[in-house]
């Protein structure tokens, strides 16, 4: 017959306390139950448990050789319940973000650190792609939610904004546009232009800015990243319409930036899974995006 692990929990009370009255106050029930489930061990067990020696309950040789095991048996227990506290808590657990560059760069990074300073042991990985990847790894369920640029077409997934900004160009300081606060699509028609895909979100965003200027939007430098359009146009190589975010911070990038004009708004967005439901580190996670989109400045 074996003993049942309330049993055990007595057992291993009267051999820490070495009595009756001890253990029953260890483990806040009253001192006849601990006499009584201290019979039905002994009976169970088949065996003397304890021998009273000078006054208090001393652990016979077979007890002994059991409390190296009990110890672990409870200490597993009591670390199983700091988990689940922890986990109620909401300060462990994982999560899983899929971001493009520029977001995952210069939005994320504020977020993650607020969240870390109250949830240290929730593990974060973030994977770096592109917008259609971003919206591929959501809708297949591979990551807990996304960071994607604007605008997006059709999918089945849930989005939510964080914050919007306006389109901007950005030229070298000796460009002959840099003392200039604005631009149009016009103004940059005799320079390379460094621009997006039709494909992307960027893209499609600055051909529509070209459009509505009624200027043909000829591109010289074809990249994917805001990170290499600004890189390109610092060394001279022309001038580019990026999003404002890549920029968001306070360092000196080497660059000029202008105001473009028509005016053309691009937003940082979540992209959740549509039908399910988010873990509470991950919702506290995307709260810290929101506020941290709050507080950009861009």
């Amino acid at each position: 017959m074996s003993l049942s692990f309330r049993q055990l929990e007595v057992v291993r009370a009267v051999s820490r306390h070495g009595s009756v009255i001890g253990a029953a106050s260890a483990l806040g029930i009253s001192q006849p139950a601990v006499s009584m489930m201290l019979r039905d061990c002994t009976r169970a067990a088949g065996f003397p448990l304890f021998l009273r020696k000078q006054g208090r309950l001393q652990p016979t040789m077979e007890t002994s050789a059991l409390m190296t095991d009990l110890d672990r048996i409870f200490d597993g227990v009591e670390r199983v319940g700091r988990m689940l506290e922890d986990m109620r808590d909401t300060k462990v657990g994982s999560i899983q973000i899929a971001a493009t560059p520029t977001l995952a760069e210069n939005l994320l990074p504020t977020a993650v650190a607020a969240f870390k300073q109250s949830r240290p042991h929730v593990q974060i990985t973030i994977h770096t792609m592109d917008n259609i990847s971003v919206v591929n790894s959501v809708i297949d369920e591979h990551v807990d939610f996304g960071l994607v640029l604007s605008p997006l077409s059709h999918f089945d997934a849930q989005l939510f904004e964080l914050c919007s900004a306006e389109l901007i160009c950005v030229v070298h300081p000796d460009n002959p546009l840099a003392t200039r606060s604005q631009v149009t699509p016009k103004d940059l028609e005799s320079y390379p232009l460094i621009s997006f895909s039709r494909s992307l979100p960027l893209g499609v965003l600055v051909e529509k800015t070209f459009r509505d200027a009624g200027v043909p939007r000829r591109i010289t430098l074809e990249v994917n990243q805001s990170s290499v359009a600004c890189a390109l146009a610092r060394a001279g190589a022309g001038v580019a319409i990026v999003d404002p975010f890549w920029l968001m911070d306070n360092r000196d990038h080497g660059l000029v930036r202008l105001k473009v004009r028509p005016r053309t708004e691009v937003v940082a967005q979540v992209l959740v899974p549509k039908n399910t439901t988010l873990s509470r580190p991950t919702r506290i996670m995307i709260s810290a995006l929101r506020k941290a989109a709050k507080s950009a400045k861009v």
